[in-house]
C-alpha cells in the first residue's frame, strides 16, 4: 500500500536567526509548529525531522517515536545546499517506495494549517497533477510587470491579485522526484494556502512579524 512521507528538513544553524529552529515562538520552539500541524492533519503514515543532532532530545523528548529523525549528513545541511541534497540523501538510505507521496515541509512556514495539508492530499488523491506547490494570493499592483493600465486600474476589491510561492510546501512522488532530480516536475498544480502563508522566517524582521501575528492574529 502506498504511504505518505511529511519531511521536514532543518539545518543546524542559521546565518540570519542562530538557532531559530530550537527559537520559542509563543509558546513552543520554531520546528514544533509545522510538526504538531502535520500530525493534526492526519496525513502522514511518516513524519520525518532530518537535522544534524542539534534538536534530537527536543524531538525525541516531545513526539517519541511518533517522529522519525533522519540524520542528514554535514554536505546536506551546509548553508548553500538545495532542499533536494537531503531529500535524495533521504531517498538512498531510507529507500522509500517510488509511488509513496512525499511531502516536503519547511519549519519556517509555522503558520501552515492541518486544514490546507489535508487540503494538499484531497488534492493528490485526485491525482490531476504530478507535483504540487503551496503558493499565496497578494493583492497588490506589480510595476515589474503592469496589471492594469492607468486608464482602467480596478478597484482592489475587483482585484484577483496573482500568487507567489510560499515555500511552505512541496509535494510529489518519490519515483517522480528520483526520475527528475526535482522537487516538482511534470504537470504542477498550485495549492492555494492562506495570507499567514507568506510569513516564511529567515531574518529577525520575518520573526517579529510572527510574532506579531501570534498575538494579533493578523
Amino acid at each position: 500500500m502506498d504511504r505518505t512521507f511529511c519531511f521536514v528538513p532543518v539545518r543546524k544553524g542559521s546565518r540570519g536567526i542562530p538557532g531559530k529552529n530550537l527559537r520559542m515562538l509563543g509558546d513552543k520552539p520554531l520546528v514544533c509548529w509545522i510538526i504538531d500541524t502535520i500530525l493534526a492533519s492526519g496525513i502522514a503514515d511518516e513524519v520525518c525531522v532530518a537535522n544534524c543532532d542539534e534538536m534530537e532530545s527536543l524531538i525525541r523528548g516531545r513526539y517519541k517515536e511518533v517522529v522519525r529523525i533522519f540524520r542528514r549528513s554535514e554536505w546536506s545541511a551546509r548553508d548553500e545546499a538545495p532542499s533536494l541534497e537531503v531529500v535524495q540523501e533521504f531517498f538512498y538510505f531510507c529507500k522509500p517506495d517510488r509511488n509513496d507521496d512525499f511531502i516536503l515541509l519547511q519549519a519556517t512556514s509555522p503558520f501552515t494549517t492541518a486544514q490546507e495539508l489535508r487540503g494538499l492530499a484531497e488534492e493528490m488523491k485526485r491525482g490531476e497533477a504530478d507535483s504540487y506547490v503551496a503558493c499565496c494570493r497578494l493583492k497588490k499592483f506589480r510595476w515589474s510587470d503592469l496589471d492594469y493600465s492607468f486608464e482602467t486600474k480596478p478597484r482592489r476589491q475587483e482585484y484577483k491579485g496573482f500568487l507567489i510561492e510560499s515555500g511552505a510546501f512541496y509535494a510529489s512522488t518519490v519515483g517522480r522526484i528520483l526520475d527528475s532530480g526535482q522537487l516538482l516536475s511534470g504537470v504542477v498544480k498550485v495549492v492555494e494556502i492562506g495570507p499567514a502563508g507568506v510569513i516564511d522566517i529567515d531574518e529577525e524582521a520575518d520573526w517579529r512579524l510572527a510574532e506579531h501575528y501570534i498575538e494579533t492574529g493578523l
